[in-house]
């Protein structure tokens, strides 16, 4: 070769300097994104993988590149610390990417013990000829290429090669069977990226490559770089690697779905697929606005650009269902590939927590009920106190005691309404006259006269029933006498029963907040007296409405109660 250029071009440098090229720009890439290999296992391993295959093929395009012997040795040395590790590189990442786990480190040890042992043996080559016995240009078809006549160290790494390279073809082989979307085309990309070198390999090492001494296998990996290229940028090779998905994601409960960075689906575990409009396998690369519901999509804000936190409402064939949707970015900040969503169903912590406020509200409602219902019998019980105290009459006495057992029943009652919940179920026939009766004698009446003209049982709780009649009839001597008589009528009309009263009567105006918690109109008023009616009515299941009545004053009208038009005479024997 003496007097020979130094450089000379062959068709096959620019494609493997390309494909060098590509490999390395695309491990730099990985190498980058640091927080990615965090979160995507593999990433390293992949980048590695890469930077291996892409300082074989650079060397090798170098070594084609030039026509003098001593430096196409040299580059031919160098190309070994890219071609020696690469199997076991490939091998190591298919594993990891099918989620093949090898526990045994002295398994690994003694597999990338061979790696190093080759390029010792490269460097040392001059010394035993173990690699190569020979080394010669041939330049025959128009351009130098370095011959090698190969010695028994590389049949032997060959042959531990093509060992890896099988087993990991067999592992992706597995893969392939059950694997869809996304994850069967990144394992198609790896195949081919195992297969199409390996099968230019056996056509260098029997001889039947047309080109003597070139290296078929580097020339293969210059179209696998295409593949691997075009699989890294359209299904995520290396970067979104399904590692761990069948063991951990796939047995969640919750809805679990990968969007790369164009909100695209690239997979979803077998909870999530209950949220898809589309079938899985049509559902793979299409935009998450086509395959979620609206809720679920307004949740997310369309395409997620960072980690986010939302709650939607969906209605499923199991009823309205309340989820936590959450968003967390796949990559850094400033370099998102993807996004890994969570849709957790949240309806029986929203329930217990609406229980819970509805819980609150009702104890301090009846905190407010307490002290106001109590003070009726509390001012009862002061004045025939008062009376016992002037004249030693033992009947006021027995009265004062009736009073106090009425307190500590509207304490017992009230508890037992704040335990069940705001619903009654233990409801019984009662005489409604009766119980009229009974709330009229426990209130401070004045001036005024109860007239009952209805002979009805009803379904209610007793105890309940007499705080609502009580509260009205306390309710229209306060409100509606004004220093005058007053009279209280109870009255029956289909389906419920009427109070109403001849006294002032309440505006229209002021009648829609009468039975707002705290709204009196009284100036020793507590605003209790209407909203306690109001609530003992709804723990019936009953509707109350407010209008006036023939006489101008107040009208309470009771229905949806279980009435029987028979009167209660065995009752109505006892108690009237």
């Amino acid at each position: 070769m003496h007097g020979a250029p130094y450089w000379q071009t062959t068709p096959y440098t620019i494609p493997i300097g390309i494909g060098s090229l590509l490999f390395v720009v695309l491990a730099a890439s990985l190498f980058r994104r640091r927080t990615e290999r965090r979160l995507v296992p593999g990433a390293t391993l992949g980048a590695l993988l890469l930077v291996a295959s892409g300082l074989w093929m650079g060397t090798y395009a170098l070594e084609l590149s030039v026509t003098d012997f001593s430096t196409k040795v040299l580059l031919n040395q160098l190309g070994y610390v890219g071609m020696a590790p690469l199997p076991l590189l490939w091998f190591a990442y298919v594993t990891r990417h099918a989620g093949v786990k090898l526990n045994s480190r002295a398994a690994w040890v003694a597999l990338g013990s061979v790696p190093v042992a080759v390029v010792a043996l490269v460097v040392t080559n001059p010394w035993h000829g173990l690699i190569w016995t020979d080394l010669w240009v041939d330049a025959d078809h128009g351009y130098a290429v370095l011959v090698n006549e190969h010695g028994v160290a590389f049949d032997g790494f060959i042959a531990y090669a093509y060992a890896l390279i099988l087993l990991g073809c067999g592992v992706l082989g597995r893969t392939l069977l059950r694997a869809d979307g996304i994850y069967r085309k990144q394992t198609l990309a790896l195949l081919g990226g195992g297969l199409v070198p390996a099968v230019g390999g056996v056509v260098c090492v029997a001889g039947l490559s047309p080109v003597p001494g070139l290296d078929l296998p580097v020339l293969a990996f210059s179209v696998t770089s295409a593949a691997v290229a075009w699989s890294v940028f359209h299904h995520r090779l290396f970067t979104l690697v399904p590692v761990a998905w069948e063991s951990a994601v796939e047995s969640m409960h919750d809805a679990a779905l990968v969007l790369d960075g164009d909100g695209r689906v690239i997979d979803v575990n077998p909870a999530g697929e209950r949220f898809l409009s589309l079938p899985l396998s049509d559902a793979y690369g299409q935009s998450v606005a086509r395959v979620l519901p609206t809720e679920l999509v307004d949740a997310l804000g369309g395409v997620p650009t960072a980690g986010s936190e939302a709650e939607a409402t969906l209605t499923t064939e199991d009823g309205e269902r309340a989820l936590l949707v959450e968003t967390t970015p796949l990559g850094d900040e400033s370099d998102m590939s993807g996004s890994l969503v969570l849709v957790r169903d949240v309806t029986e912590r929203v329930e217990r927590e609406r229980r819970l406020e509805r819980q609150n509200e009702r104890l301090d409602e009846f905190a407010s009920v307490v002290s106001h219902d109590l003070r009726n019998p509390l001012t009862v019980a002061r004045g025939y106190l008062e009376l016992a105290a002037e004249t030693g009459d033992a009947e006021y006495f027995e009265r004062i005691e009736n009073a106090h057992d009425r307190m500590e029943t509207i304490i017992e009652d009230l508890l037992t309404l704040a335990r069940q919940g705001e619903t009654l179920t233990d409801v019984t026939p009662v005489a409604l006259r009766t119980v009229a009766q009974e709330a009229w004698d426990g209130t401070v009446v004045g001036d005024a006269t109860l007239d009952v003209r209805v002979d009805r049982t009803i379904a209610a709780d007793r105890g309940r029933l007499r705080q609502l009649l009580e509260n009205l009839f306390r309710n229209a001597v306060e409100h509606g006498s004004h220093g005058g008589s007053l009279t209280v009528v109870v009255a029956g009309v289909d389906g419920g029963f009427t109070v109403e009263d001849d006294g002032s009567g309440i505006s229209e105006a002021e009648r829609a907040d009468v039975f707002e918690r705290g709204y009196t109109t009284h100036e020793n008023g507590t605003g209790f007296g209407l909203p306690i009616v109001k609530t003992v009515a709804d723990a019936h299941g009953w509707s109350v409405e407010l209008t006036e009545s023939d006489a101008g004053g107040a009208r309470f009208e009771f229905t949806g109660v279980e009435t029987e038009p028979e009167p209660a005479n065995a009752e109505q024997s006892t108690n009237d």
